[in-house]
């Protein structure tokens, strides 16, 4: 064809001849910029990740505070009622501890060590805790907020194997305690309380440091559950490749995580537990009334149970927010997830 309009005819770049212009594409519709969201999609620095375990802790606190909640109610409803019942069943023991000052003492110290072992028992909680909240901080990359019915939803199916694998994680870490604290224990027994304070502290030591170090390699397991759709067996797994490398900054991440936010909550909340004592000890010295003197230490003893409740939720809930953050940012370090994020991001959008 010849030349007869150059807005109607074109140049054929293979033939070298003029032809018919082909129609072109139409404009694509405007579409407005995926809104950013609450988690980065890249790797993230070492306080970026301590940071946004509190951002999205503060984005969807109703899956992650309110899960804790739900959970530390029925852990601490457990607590006391295993604790009520050791205390009816060795009421004679417990009276004549009472009565000698040396027992007393000796006593005091052992329930504050069992208080110990118990926070660090609970641990195991945050597998569940962080298998919760996976659902809510992957969405949480595309500015999607998640409810605790969402979630629990979401995991139609993987529920079981997140419970197994708390109480597997709880059952590894008491019977730890226990094995390590058997000779201590015999050494009790046989009249030998030198060496078995000793022994004490040395199972407890080497308790920490099993602790840590095993929980550690599997911070993951109920992330990967929920995330990866995973059973135990291959949650653990891959929760020991993925730790594998970065180890003592994930050892860090975590570690500073839990004490900074144990120390913030413990900030928080003790003014209002030497409010509430001194309260209580003025309460003592002002009533006559026995009666009324203990129903206010009632009433006292049932705020701090609590305060102490509701702290403990949010330290765990905090702790769970940042498992799942310590995860992505693996994946992301690892196995290159922010472009897998982008990806299934744009094509939401297509």
């Amino acid at each position: 064809m010849g030349r007869a309009n150059a807005w109607t005819s074109e140049v054929n770049w293979q033939t070298g001849r003029w032809q018919e212009r082909q129609q072109e594409a139409g404009h694509h519709e405007w579409r407005p910029p995926a809104p950013r969201g609450v988690l980065a999609k890249r790797p993230l620095t070492f306080f970026e990740v301590l940071d946004s375990g509190f951002r999205l802790l503060r984005y969807i606190p109703g899956l992650t505070i309110g899960a804790a909640l739900i959970v530390f109610t029925l852990w601490t409803l457990l607590l006391t009622a295993v604790g009520t019942f050791a205390a009816l069943r060795f009421l004679p023991f417990l009276t004549d501890v009472m009565g000698n000052d040396e027992a007393m003492s000796g006593f005091l110290m052992l329930a504050q060590l069992g208080s110990f072992a118990i926070s660090l028992l609970s641990l195991g909680i945050v597998h569940l805790l962080a298998g919760l909240s996976a659902a809510g901080a992957q969405n949480s990359f595309g500015a999607r907020k998640t409810t605790l019915t969402q979630a629990w939803a979401g995991l139609r199916g993987r529920r079981w194997s997140l419970i197994l694998a708390t109480l597997l994680m709880s059952g590894i870490n008491l019977g730890l305690l226990i094995l390590l604290s058997l000779p201590a224990m015999l050494l009790a027994i046989f009249d030998n309380p030198i060496l078995a304070v000793v022994c004490a502290v040395i199972a407890v030591l080497l308790w920490l440091c099993a602790l840590t170090w095993l929980n550690l390699r599997f911070a993951f397991l109920g992330t990967t559950i929920a995330v990866e759709r995973l059973g135990i067996r291959a949650a653990l797994s891959r929760s020991w490749r993925l730790t594998g490398r970065g180890f003592w900054r994930t050892f860090g991440q975590l570690a500073l995580g839990y004490f900074l936010s144990n120390q913030l909550v413990q900030l928080i909340i003790g003014p209002f537990v030497f409010i509430l004592m001194a309260v209580l000890g003025g309460a003592t010295a002002l009533l006559s009334d026995s009666t009324t003197i203990l129903a206010v230490g009632i009433g006292i003893s049932a705020v701090v149970l609590g305060l102490t409740l509701i702290s403990s939720a949010v330290l765990f809930a905090y702790f769970a927010c940042l498992v799942c953050v310590c995860t992505f940012d693996q994946r992301m370090r690892t196995e290159g997830y922010d472009l897998e994020l982008i990806r299934a991001e744009e094509g939401s959008r297509a």
